[in-house]
């Protein structure tokens, strides 16, 4: 096993994303904006030696990482789509505050939605886990990864535990971690180009 930079970008704004509208594994473009935030994040990876990248295979991560990174080829996998949140799909987060209450509440703490017919957590974590495996499998020591903040957020699970009290991922923004030694390490948090 080789030592690992892995670069995991989170696709630039939707729709949803706007107005608090929950799209879960829902196939959603990138706005206006998204477009925007995916080409000013494209100069902070230019200089990167990918020598692999993923991409969700979910229209916003593919259409992100055409933009960031363009000329490079990437592997779609569903493996490392947005957590499925099942019923929920489409609704405002205000509206299901209203509708649900505390038990949404708590779902949304825990980031959990197997009440409303979606994925929990650990089934996300697992998906992950796996993805995180194959990484450290992989031949490659360069890889970027586009995705989507639930899967970021599951990945410093992995690492660290727990999420720990990071803030959650922003649309485009680049969380950079480190594989050495058999062990993964978190280096870079959150970052964005700015506007």
């Amino acid at each position: 096993m080789t030592d690992k930079i892995v670069y995991f970008l989170r696709h630039g704004e939707t729709v949803t994303n706007a107005a608090h509208v929950f799209a879960g594994q829902n196939d959603v473009p990138l706005n206006e904006n998204g477009i925007a935030q995916a080409k000013a994040v494209a100069p902070l990876l230019a200089h990167i030696p990918f020598e692999k990248v993923y991409a969700s295979d979910l229209q916003r991560a593919k259409h992100t990482a055409a933009l960031a990174l363009p000329n490079k080829e990437c592997e779609y996998t569903a493996v490392i789509r947005e957590i499925d949140v099942g019923s929920l799909v489409g609704k405002a987060v205000k509206d299901c505050i209203d509708a649900y209450g505390e038990p949404f509440l708590q779902c949304r703490k825990r980031f959990d939605y197997a009440l409303f017919g979606g994925e929990s957590r650990e089934q996300l974590d697992a998906r992950v886990a796996d993805f995180m495996q194959l990484l450290e499998q992989s031949a490659h020591g360069v890889i970027g990864v586009v995705c989507h903040g639930g899967v970021i957020r599951s990945v410093a699970r992995y690492i660290l535990g727990d999420f720990n009290g990071l803030s959650a991922a922003e649309n485009c923004s680049i969380c950079k971690v480190l594989y050495k030694d058999g062990k993964w390490s978190l280096s870079k948090w959150n970052v964005t180009a700015l506007l």
